[in-house]
């Protein structure tokens, strides 16, 4: 039988000339006669790729393989330049001109080549003007507000700072990170362990643009007296993959690549202010209907690297006044947490995008301050708009609770941030399940009465000490309830019997709701369960 082969090219082929330079993703048939094994995950993982995937019994296959080697020499054999590798996609990022593409086509072991971009490497300018991204001004403000907002204030005072977790940050550009005092500690507590321009293939990171800057400052900055990130003994790694002047699908490969290589290092978590919906070529923009969760490439990536047991935290999106209005992929991923913009009466941003997902699913997932953030840029505090500086500020709250909780996984670190927001018991698909805050884990009643309490909190153990100041109960009926609702424990006391004690074996990580319906009367509070 004759292999159908594909040449798949996302313009029309006469405006391709035989030879221009362009930039193309070659997709391989398999990984057959790998010199790789499953068996021997330390030749192409790291000891804490390795360590994240056994904690949380994550298995190593066929995707964590290296695209195999005779594969990528045959390509190169054809005078091609191949630039980066995909493990995920079993693909290479090649750059050659477009008579070239049917030699490599024509290879048996080559199922299709995709165009993603026009030229060789571009030159480099300016951020696109983004409005609800921009710089508002000095500010002379501490970033306390965004802090309480989350509960990170509590957090740092109880001694938690990032300590131990590791966070990659994809942008476009980091100007100013090496030289700016806010970053100094940074670099003198050797916090920044890695660095790579996806777009230049090169190390100079700290050019371009100062998106990505601001974005890493609300985590990892420090200015005495000043500024205090969230986030600041975390260790960290910083990518570029945002193609600044344009916009082409090559900068959602980046991104993937970007990705593969913040898991290979054993990364915690992947933060990203980046979102695609159009491109300068209109061929390959996306439609609504593409956001469903499984469609786009930079989505696609951000599933994978979900179920390699990394939290994925991105921005929502900026499109709210926009007539397209709704999220910008990958914040369509599943099981990551897409974040949308507040303002600091706690209201959503005029800009914030807005869900559902193509395929119903609530969206955004979570939110924090986008609307007058205080950030580090230029060599002091400044404050900026947009969902691109709500984002880290929940990526940098979940690095404290990881490193408080290193036990959950990534998708009980996610359940516990949702069931902390102030929306979790009604989201909607304009902040999701709210503003998470961490003092909503502190048995925070429900309701205005503060005589019910669960102790000690958070509960370690098979049960619960349950605590109901000058509060009589006969014949109660007892719930235990998950975040989303769901009722896991239910038992009916009967007069006479002592509710100071309810068994809780078997109960998962996470955060729960304890309901006690006595009469007329309903008391409810919160406890986690580590």
């Amino acid at each position: 039988m004759v292999k159908c082969k594909l040449l798949l090219l996302l313009i029309l082929v006469p405006l391709i000339l035989s030879a221009q330079t362009n930039r193309y993703m070659v997709f391989f048939s398999d990984k057959n006669g790998s010199s790789y094994s499953v068996d021997n995950p330390e030749q192409f993982l790291s000891s804490k790729a390795i360590t994240r995937r056994t904690n949380q019994g994550i298995a190593i296959t066929e995707l964590d393989l290296p695209v195999n080697d005779s594969y990528i020499q045959g390509v190169k054999d054809l005078d091609v330049d191949v630039f980066f590798l995909s493990k995920w996609f079993n693909a290479a990022l090649i750059q050659t001109e477009a008579n070239k593409i049917a030699s490599v086509t024509d290879l048996s072991y080559v199922d299709s080549v995709l165009y993603i971009a026009p030229d060789a490497k571009l030159s480099f300018g300016a951020r696109k003007s983004n409005k609800e991204e921009k710089e508002l001004g000095r500010t002379s403000a501490e970033n306390n507000l965004q802090s309480k907002m989350l509960g990170v204030n509590t957090l740092q005072s109880e001694g938690f700072d990032g300590a131990g977790v590791s966070i990659a940050v994809l942008d476009a550009g980091f100007t100013g990170v090496d030289t700016e005092n806010g970053f100094s500690d940074v670099f003198n507590g050797n916090k920044l362990k890695f660095v790579f321009n996806f777009v230049e293939n090169n190390e100079e990171v700290y050019k371009i643009s100062t998106h990505g800057t601001r974005v890493f400052s609300t985590m990892a900055a420090s200015i005495d007296n000043e500024y205090r990130g969230i986030a600041v003994q975390a260790d960290y790694m910083l990518f570029v993959t945002e193609d600044a002047p344009t916009e082409y699908r090559i900068e959602e490969y980046n991104w993937l690549i970007a990705a593969e290589k913040a898991d290979s290092a054993g990364v915690d978590i992947i933060t990203s202010s980046l979102g695609y919906n159009t491109f300068d070529d209109p061929a390959m923009d996306y439609v609504y209907e593409d956001l469903d969760g499984e469609t786009t490439i930079i989505t696609q990536a951000a599933n994978i690297a979900t179920s390699k047991g990394i939290l994925v935290v991105v921005s929502a999106g900026n499109m709210g006044n926009d007539p397209w209005q709704f999220i910008t992929a990958p914040a369509d991923a599943r099981d990551i947490l897409a974040v949308g913009s507040v303002n600091i009466n706690g209201s959503i941003s005029s800009f914030s995008s807005l869900g559902p997902a193509a395929d119903g699913r609530i969206k955004p997932d979570i939110a924090a301050l986008g609307s007058g953030a205080v950030l580090v840029s230029n060599g002091g505090v400044t404050t900026g708009n947009g969902t691109s500086f709500a984002s880290p500020q929940v990526a940098g709250l979940a690095a404290l609770l990881w490193q408080a909780n290193p036990t959950l996984s990534n998708l009980e670190l996610r359940e516990l941030i949702l069931s902390i927001g102030s929306q979790s018991e009604n989201p909607d698909n304009n902040l999701g399940y709210g503003i998470p805050n961490y003092n909503q884990t502190l048995a925070l009643p429900t309701e205005s009465t503060q005589q019910l309490v669960v102790y000690p909190n958070p509960v370690v153990g098979n049960s619960i000490n349950i605590g109901h100041k000058g509060l009589s109960f006969s014949n109660a009926i007892v719930t235990v309830m998950s975040a989303t609702g769901q009722i896991i424990i239910k038992q009916t006391w009967g007069s006479g019997q002592e509710l100071n004690q309810l068994s809780i074996a078997g109960l998962k990580k996470g955060v729960y709701q304890l309901v006690i319906h006595n009469s007329d009367q309903i008391y409810k509070t919160r406890f986690v369960k580590y």
